[in-house]
């Protein structure tokens, strides 16, 4: 039986435009999830069944900002992002043709 607050890591590297760093698996359990690229850009796509992908990114609160509550679709390198919401599954792919390194954590909610 697995720890409903344990902590999942998944990171990944890219090279082109639009290569998928990492998929996760199912992350369900999950409602907190905290983002850093330290290279490039990157974006979020979310699926709600496990096998779909949004086409559009998600909104993603910049934690670095000097103004609350300000959000990205992409982000800047060496900078962390954090999102909430419940999904079976997260891809995290390349955004432009610069290379890029990302880490994803996955944890439980406050």
């Amino acid at each position: 039986m697995s720890n409903k607050h344990a902590a999942e890591l998944y990171t990944g590297v890219g090279v082109s435009a639009n290569d998928v760093l990492f998929t996760t698996r199912n992350v369900q359990q999950h409602e907190l999830f905290t983002l850093m690229s330290s290279a490039g850009a990157v974006q979020v796509l979310a699926s709600v069944d496990g096998t779909n992908f949004a086409t559009a990114p998600l909104a993603l609160e910049d934690a670095g900002a000097t103004a609350n509550s300000t959000y990205v679709v992409v982000t800047a390198a060496a900078r962390i992002y954090k999102f909430w919401g419940k999904f079976t599954c997260l891809r995290v792919t390349q955004n432009g043709a610069t290379a890029t390194a990302a880490s994803l954590i996955c944890g439980a909610g406050a």
